[in-house]
Formats: C-alpha cells, structure tokens, sequence
C-alpha cells in the first residue's frame, strides 16, 4: 500500500504497472503520468477479502491484453467535449509519447 501512496499523490515519484513492473513515464510536457488505469477497491463482508482495499496500476499494454480476455467485450464510449490543441500541441503530444512510451 506504501508504493500506491506514494504514487498516487500529486507530484508523486513514480508509478509501475502492477501487471507487467514496468513504470508509467510521467511526460516533460505535461507533467503528467501516461494514461494508466488505476483501481481502487473496498471490499465490504461476504467476500474473502472482507475490510481490505486493494490498488493498483494497469499500463495501457496490459489492459488491452486484459480487456481481450473479457467474455463480454467492453463497450467503446467516446468524449465529444475534448480539449482542442493546436497543431504545435498536438505535434509535441504525439513526440511525447513516441519518445517515452513506444519504447
């Protein structure tokens, strides 16, 4: 649990994917970690985990691997209001994220 806290805090260290280790690169330009999926989970009585949380990261790679598996595939909603970046943006965005994430 220390290793969520500490990642989980703004300005935290550094964040790992709980599936594969690998760490979730914070970007230069937006100060911000790569979109991971974090879960957080309280589980209440009648489980077997009864009063414990559990949390954890899933880089982007290990969630599609994990999502194929589902027996009923997840549905695909998109965001109409999205932040409208300039083309300069845009271009340092997508270097970004070649540059830290396709590795």
């Amino acid at each position: 649990m220390d290793d969520y806290k500490a990642a989980s805090s703004e300005g935290g260290d550094k964040i790992y994917c709980n599936c594969c280790g690998k760490e979730i690169i914070k970007t230069e330009i937006t100060d911000t970690h790569m979109d991971h999926l974090h879960i957080e989970k309280s589980w209440g009585y009648f489980s077997s985990k009864d009063l414990a949380t559990h949390a954890f990261n899933i880089c982007e790679s290990c969630y599609d691997a994990w999502v194929s598996n589902f027996a009923i595939p997840i549905e695909d909603v998109y965001i109409e209001d999205v932040f409208i970046y300039s083309d300069e943006e845009l271009r340092l965005l997508n270097e970004a994220y070649q540059k830290e994430y396709c590795k």
